[in-house]
């Protein structure tokens, strides 16, 4: 992969045996990322960089601005979200092993008082996996029926670039553990979309028409989840 600087932007350029470019803004540092074609002459790649300079800029600024959960120290009086709702964080000591209740508007940790952020970042993890453990097979039954697919195993990890993934050769579908912040509907489009690649594996017309069929507003949702305006 080569790395160019076109007006203080820097690229990374991968060649691959595909038709068309493709350009991407990348979290969570809002690197550059083209793909292009193997014959496609670097001026022409540059002119195009050039023509989206702006477009460019303004997303790295939107994902500057994004929080992330790297970011959050799970302090008391710290902004959580759960299920897409906002929440004030509240720490109590805890003697034995700690535990998580949800009251109103507050989360309330129960933490031993020398607990490090870290610590307290992974007892919140857990329970968002268990929140999505609560939901995801629901989830995958129901939609496996209407798309008319079956996965074979489902597996939930902190990944930092992408809402899900799906292994088409072993079908196994992976979703990432942040869904446990947003808002119900998001987790239900990315389950329909790795779904969904059961029956098609390229982001392609066909795909999208799929999508349509099954979730006619996932389009929306998408925009909502990736912090689109």
């Amino acid at each position: 992969m080569k790395q160019i600087i076109i007006h203080n932007v820097s690229v990374e350029l991968e060649k691959k045996r595909i038709k068309n470019m493709y350009l991407r803004i990348l979290p969570p540092d809002g690197r550059v990322h083209i793909s292009a074609p193997m014959k496609m002459r670097e001026d022409e790649i540059i002119h195009f960089v050039e023509g989206k300079l702006e477009w460019i800029r303004y997303h790295q600024d939107k994902i500057s601005r994004r929080p992330t959960h790297q970011q959050l120290q799970y302090m008391d009086g710290d902004s959580i979200f759960i299920w897409g709702r906002n929440y004030r964080l509240h720490l109590k000591e805890a003697i034995s092993r700690g535990k998580i209740e949800v009251i109103g508007d507050e989360v309330i940790l129960y933490c031993k008082k020398d607990s490090t952020s870290e610590q307290r970042e992974k007892q919140m993890n857990q329970w968002y996996k268990k929140s999505l453990e609560a939901e995801i097979p629901f989830l995958i039954a129901r939609y496996e029926q209407i798309i008319k697919v079956q996965s074979n195993s489902y597996n939930i990890r902190d990944m930092k670039t992408r809402w899900g993934t799906c292994n088409t050769r072993t079908k196994n579908i992976c979703l990432n553990l942040q869904l446990a912040k947003k808002a119900p509907h998001c987790l239900e489009y990315v389950v329909v979309h790795e779904l969904v690649h059961l029956l098609e594996r390229s982001h392609n017309a066909v795909f999208k028409s799929y999508m349509d069929h099954f979730l006619p507003e996932w389009r929306k949702i998408k925009k909502e989840l990736n912090g689109a305006e």
